[in-house]
């Protein structure tokens, strides 16, 4: 399997997935607007939400890699667009997939439509995740991140963090800071991708992919500081700003999001190659001290918390 088309490609994902499947020989056309060309590979300039520009783009493939499809509508597009002649076809999904209630970690086998707190997006990529899981002809992963970090985050995510603590800036965690948070490297994605696309016939399920370690909204940020060296003031959005929604002073929802990852972990020959502490590590380790200490200015519901 030599051809492969990957679908967005350009941003955070296919920073070190388009680099990873290059090193490995794959021929990797990308499909997406043209804004940012990735050398080494070939591009097809084309909204992917066009019928018409969808169709002229239209080739055969041998695998698809959709990192960029946020509604059944776009992943039924693609589909009828590429899916018909490939043999494999991996579509990155999200953990916001699962439906409210569960008494435990989702799981594969747990019903989703999405939860209410992710609102369209959950549902949207619910009904995509779907509608690829039962097509028949062309076997189809949905892979089921919860956060995706590591030195491309686009997101203002592990950098607010340490923005905050090199500055000698409070945090403010959302409630008590006990919200579950579990995480993917972005190289353990790819990796995984990799590991897919070598398989010799690759299931149509679902696979919940992170590490399994768990942490808490607290201990994640204390882990952070820590590998910074730096001891950080923190306070609570419980105490300081009962009436102030968490993502307007903080990288995350006060909810959990983290999974059940038993089902690869059983049965799949794969394993993460970061530890948490050491992926985050790495990344803090890719950027300077100065670059960190300016990436994240003060949200307004910050200015005017009164700490």
């Amino acid at each position: 399997m030599h051809n492969l088309l990957v679908i967005g490609g350009s941003g955070f994902v296919g920073a070190s997935l388009i680099p990873a499947l290059l090193s490995k020989g794959y021929n990797v056309t990308l499909l997406n607007r043209g804004n940012r060309p990735v050398p080494g590979t070939t591009q097809l300039i084309a909204d992917r939400n066009d019928p018409v520009a969808m169709q002229n783009a239209a080739g055969r493939y041998e695998a698809v890699i959709d990192t960029s499809a946020y509604s059944k509508k776009q992943s039924e597009l693609a589909f009828n667009t590429f899916g018909i002649h490939a043999k494999k076809w991996i579509h990155l999904s999200s953990a916001s997939v699962y439906t409210d209630g569960l008494d435990h970690l989702p799981s594969e086998k747990d019903p989703i439509g999405g939860s209410a707190l992710w609102g369209d997006y959950g549902r949207e990529k619910s009904a995509a995740d779907t509608f690829l899981l039962n097509q028949e002809h062309t076997p189809a992963i949905a892979i089921r991140p919860p956060y995706l970090y590591g030195p491309n985050n686009d997101i203002d995510r592990e950098q607010f963090i340490w923005a905050r603590a090199l500055t000698e800036r409070p945090i403010l965690i959302p409630g008590e800071g006990k919200a579950k948070l579990q995480f993917l490297h972005e190289e353990d994605l790819a990796s995984f991708i990799l590991y897919l696309l070598a398989m010799h016939a690759m299931p149509t399920e679902a696979v919940n992919l992170a590490d399994p370690h768990i942490l808490t909204t607290q201990r994640w940020v204390e882990m952070l500081c820590d590998i910074a060296e730096v001891k950080p003031e923190i306070l609570y959005g419980s105490e300081m700003a009962p009436g102030v929604p968490a993502r307007e002073y903080f990288p995350f929802r006060d909810i959990d999001c983290a999974l059940d990852v038993t089902n690869y972990l059983e049965n799949y020959d794969w394993q993460p190659h970061y530890k948490l502490r050491d992926g985050f590590t790495h990344t803090f380790n890719s950027y300077t001290r100065e670059e960190l200490a300016r990436s994240s200015p003060p949200t307004e519901a910050e200015k005017a918390i009164e700490y």
